[in-house]
């Protein structure tokens, strides 16, 4: 602990010596972007650099990339970046191979959930506490963002915040006010949240109250976790070292949300994967899903579906006894430690992380930016559809950033299918029972700190 906060007064001191520096400068310092004497200086030769990223989207999302792979080529004529679209479903495979191969990338994209087993096989080029003050230091991102950085048992950072997948309710605002129900009373609570369900399942509504896909496990996991903080539990212990997922409180949120599923869930959504629900949603399946902020921007674009038309709105996740909670991750930026530029390739990251193309890039995308200060002045800030998630920011948790993780994620989705193909509402004891042995299933991928599912 001592050797991690020496670390992090060394970064301080090196971004309030970059603030020092002469008014332009320290501006571009704050921000994140400008030369500032490391990176890839502009009387340097030309190169060009590979960079991978991940859809969250479809085309939205490809022309925002395209244009800051524009922008960064005008402000650094000397770089080129060639942006490479890498599936999600392929993309730990080939980031894999990639790592061992020395024929991949020079930036990547990297699942806040998979920093951590890339970390801890040496794939990642460490950032310097030199580059880390460049783009403004750890205070600059969103608390829980940065969590997911560094291996936890390690002080390097090897992966910068670049974007939030936050979660939060959407609804049909004709469904609840024919109800006569009030959004931010309905949704305050577990209580008033399953009231809700209820009434609506008992109207003459015309549509289920919830829409939830079940047919991606990763995508239930992120949906249930916020339940288990919510309950008071976690899903391992903090240092990483043993499940919790049995303990009475764990039991108690996974019940609840089993429950929801179980007597409120469309039939229609169940057979669906999560990344579906939200245009099933818009075309009038379910009067409440959960979704992160990019379907706002979606459902704008066409309001016009039969979901949509006579009203949507967001909502802050409800709160459980232990507080309110939401899922937070999303993706870093990771320089590959085989990369052919690293400086040319940091000079990228820094511009990404810089205060401008997070601004504009979340704006195009629909994405929520890990940069705190980047939503000043933009929709993200003002727009009423977007206040749940400017609440659910600082409520947002990450998963702990074990080396194993990828390994606990594929054990939960796989003992956990159990609960979601029960049809109909589970008793405690059941639950217990899954839970039991899942917990004991994650102790054992546990016990190995070399197992990280990372396979060339």
């Amino acid at each position: 602990m001592q050797r991690s906060l020496s670390r992090r007064r060394l970064i301080m001191s090196a971004a309030a010596a970059a603030a020092t520096l002469l008014p332009a400068a320290a501006c571009a310092k704050k921000n994140g972007e400008g030369a500032g004497g490391i990176g890839y200086a502009a009387d340097r030769p030309p190169v060009t650099i590979e960079f991978w990223y991940m859809p969250y989207g479809g085309p939205v999302q490809d022309q925002a990339v395209i244009t800051e792979t524009e922008e960064f080529h005008k402000a650094h004529p000397n770089i080129t970046v060639k942006a490479v679209r890498v599936p999600w479903d392929e993309a730990l495979t080939r980031l894999s191979t990639a790592s061992t191969s020395g024929e991949g990338p020079d930036v990547t994209v990297l699942g806040t959930t998979w920093v951590a087993g890339f970390s801890s096989i040496g794939a990642l080029r460490p950032y310097s506490i030199e580059e880390i003050a460049a783009v403004g230091g750890e205070d600059v991102f969103a608390k829980a963002s940065w969590s997911s950085s560094h291996l936890i048992t390690s002080q390097e950072i090897t992966a910068l915040p670049w974007l939030i997948d936050i979660r939060a309710l959407f609804y049909r605002t004709d469904v609840l006010r024919k109800l006569g129900l009030d959004p931010k009373e309905a949704f305050a609570t577990w209580d008033s949240f399953e009231e809700t369900l209820q009434k609506i399942k008992a109207s003459d509504a015309g549509v289920a109250p919830l829409a939830i896909g079940l047919q991606n496990n990763f995508g239930i996991i992120h949906n249930v976790a916020p339940f288990i903080w919510g309950a008071g539990g976690d899903l391992i212990k903090d240092d990483g070292t043993k499940s919790m997922l049995a303990e009475p409180a764990a039991v108690d949120g996974v019940t609840y949300y089993q429950r929801l599923i179980g007597l409120y869930d469309d039939p229609k959504a169940m057979a669906l994967s999560s990344s579906d629900v939200p245009r099933a949603f818009a075309e009038g399946t379910g009067a409440i899903t959960i979704d992160n902020s990019q379907s706002v921007a979606e459902f704008a674009s066409d309001p016009s579906r039969a979901g949509l038309k006579a009203g949507w709105s967001t909502a802050p996740m409800p709160a459980g006894k232990a507080g309110r909670f939401g899922f937070l991750g999303g993706s870093n930026l990771g320089i590959l430690k085989e990369a052919k530029h690293p400086e040319a390739a940091f000079e990228f990251v820094r511009y990404l992380t810089g205060k401008a193309s997070q601004q504009r890039y979340s704006v195009n995308s629909g994405l929520w930016p890990a940069r705190t200060e980047a939503i000043e002045g933009t929709r993200l800030a003002t727009e009423p559809e977007y206040a749940a998630f400017r609440e659910m920011i600082p409520h947002g948790k990450m998963y702990p950033s074990v080396s194993a993780w990828i390994i606990v994620e594929s054990v939960i989705a796989k003992d956990l299918r159990e609960l979601w193909s029960a049809p109909g509402a589970l008793g405690r004891g059941q639950v217990q029972a899954i839970m039991t042995r899942t917990t004991a299933d994650i102790d054992e991928a546990l016990r190995d700190p070399t197992n990280t599912g990372i396979t060339p």
